[in-house]
């Protein structure tokens, strides 16, 4: 009888990684009691904030030379102490097992964001040169729930170099109404003659 070698899986892209993480966890968060499906966004976010910013505790749990075993009894008494829920403490233990644990900020993001689709939301930015005042916005956020048939939540950056007008990012498109890319526009046909 021949068999066939057996393949190693292609290794997948971390973001395809954190997508599938995050999934698995809104899942298991939507058939379990515990803490609400934004409850545990929260404290996803909080652990993953805190990985990010505190540089003692991620060479702490992110070193190699650290058994695993360690690793586990820091994150452990950490999400104790944070009163983390249940859910929490697993996917963490999870992550620390398969060395995963620096794609824990990535998988905070791709939970937010299956949390969004799930309730029909989706998450974007009007660049501005000023800021919008909450009329402007909310108009802007009810336009653009039309283009993309979700409703829509708006941060409002600013940044002076826009000069005028707005650039949209949503749901992986762009919006450019900004005065900087007209001008560059006409500059473009001046200098061409056009």
């Amino acid at each position: 009888m021949v068999t066939a070698a057996r393949r190693a899986p292609l290794p997948l892209e971390p973001g395809a990684v954190a997508r599938r993480y995050a999934r698995a966890l809104l899942d298991v968060a939507r058939e379990q009691k515990g803490p609400s499906l934004h409850e545990l966004q929260d404290e996803l976010l909080g652990f993953a904030q805190l990985l990010e910013t505190n540089g003692e505790l991620r060479h702490a749990v992110l070193n190699p030379a650290l058994p695993a075993e360690a690793r586990r009894r820091v994150l452990a008494a950490l999400a104790g102490r944070a009163g983390a829920s249940p859910l929490l403490h697993r996917l963490l233990e999870l992550l620390v097992s398969r060395e995963r644990l620096q794609q824990l900020p990535a998988i905070a993001e791709a939970y937010r964001d299956a949390l969004d689709a799930l309730e029909g939301r989706v998450r974007g930015e009007a660049v501005t040169a000023v800021p919008l005042g909450e009329p402007q916005r909310s108009a802007l956020a009810s336009a653009l729930r039309g283009a993309v048939s979700r409703t829509v939540e708006l941060k409002n950056p600013v940044d002076p170099q826009v000069l005028g007008g707005v650039l949209v990012r949503i749901a992986g498109r762009t919006f450019d109404g900004t005065v900087r890319t007209r001008l560059s526009a006409l500059r473009e046909r001046l200098a061409s003659g056009r």
